[in-house]
């Protein structure tokens, strides 16, 4: 198993996906009733780049897959493509909607669909980058019975390669997942315990079938006429890090995040909340701070760590597309509360909680700012 490949070699995968070229011609493509890894690919008028996505997972080494493509109402002619490719692969398996549902629902129809004893995901503009990746990670998670196997991912922007930029302050992993017997298990197979969770989008993950099962039972799969438009996909982490049991990094580059104006043009603006006792919005990112503060955070890089994470939150996206109760602006209060007694905070950064508690307490009084 080859973990460690060198630029040149990430380079040489990608030029031969975005060229529309399987690494092989003798490869042949056959169904399994039961495969080893379901792919759910979510497409939204992405014909540009589809080739490059699709390519990236027909010349997985790994075989035994299923491919199931989620197009979203599409207005180009992705449809027409993805048909193409049925043709020639019979793993592949197209959803469609006839309206743009979003990502959040998009993912779940894919996840009810899947027929694999793991699943991993991948946006449309997106590719893996290194053909052993599925091969590898299936192999350790099968080895370890683990629940999740997370791999490291390349971000492409201005046309450059870049390791995974971490768009969200860094996150002591301990203070996520909270059962008592997953530490120990980290420990064991890490050897070190890691020190943070950096990713916290949903893909670049190998993530076991029942698992997510759970997921969706944890989040809902009925939808209402709310909105979230920001890093919907980490409402779905939240819960698996609640839920899972086992958790490993693995130390290996599988995933190219595609950034940049023409690369990645997911126009899914709006990703429907799950209904069912809004059980997804314990998951929203101020309920998240709350957790995280509630669990005596005492020393200086631990509450720095909090105020970064509470200067992040985009704030915009929820005033203006999540129909706020009552119980968020008492928590948002009580957030900036805790936050204001934090011993190792500057005076500028008091500040600023002060001016955002004023700021939202105009909003909630219906004062535009």
């Amino acid at each position: 198993m080859n973990f460690n490949l060198s630029i040149k070699e990430y380079v040489n995968f990608l030029f031969i996906n975005e060229k529309n070229k399987l690494i092989s011609k003798e490869i042949k493509f056959e169904k399994s009733l039961n495969p080893e890894i379901t792919i759910i690919m979510l497409v939204y008028n992405q014909a540009h780049c589809l080739h490059k996505c699709l390519r990236s997972i027909q010349n997985q080494s790994l075989k035994d897959i299923e491919i199931i493509i989620v197009d979203d109402c599409s207005l180009d002619n992705s449809t027409e493509l993805i048909k193409e490719y049925q043709i020639e692969d019979p793993r592949i398996i197209l959803i469609q909607h006839h309206t743009n549902e979003g990502r959040i629902k998009a993912r779940s129809d894919g996840i009810k669909k899947a027929n694999g004893k793991y699943i991993t995901l991948i946006d449309g503009d997106d590719a893996f980058i290194h053909k052993d990746i599925l091969k590898n990670s299936l192999f350790v998670a099968k080895k370890a019975n683990l629940d999740v196997i997370e791999f490291k991912g390349f971000e492409f922007k201005m046309g450059n390669f870049t390791r995974l930029i971490k768009y969200y302050p860094r996150i002591n992993l301990k203070y996520i997942i909270h059962q008592p017997e997953l530490r120990t298990k980290f420990i064991f197979m890490n050897e070190k315990f890691p020190s943070d969770f950096v990713n916290r989008a949903i893909w670049g993950k190998l993530i076991k079938k029942k698992l997510f099962n759970k997921i969706l039972s944890d989040i809902g799969v009925e939808y209402t006429e709310d909105f979230i438009n920001f890093a919907e996909d980490t409402l779905m982490v939240f819960s698996l890090l609640h839920l899972a049991n086992s958790y490993y990094l693995l130390n290996e580059i599988g995933y190219l995040y595609f950034q940049g104006p023409k690369e990645k043009g997911f126009p899914f603006l709006k990703n429907k909340i799950c209904k069912i006792n809004y059980k997804i919005k314990n998951f929203d990112s101020f309920k998240f701070l709350k957790f995280l503060i509630e669990k005596n955070i005492h020393n200086e890089l631990e509450e720095k760590m909090i105020y970064n994470e509470l200067m992040a939150i985009n704030y915009n996206y929820y005033f203006n597309n999540f129909k706020l109760e009552e119980t968020h602006y008492q928590i948002m209060f009580y957030i900036f509360d805790k936050a204001l007694e934090f011993n190792y905070l500057n005076n500028e950064q008091k500040s600023d909680i002060i001016n955002l508690k004023n700021a939202t307490i105009k909003i909630k009084k219906g004062i535009k700012i």
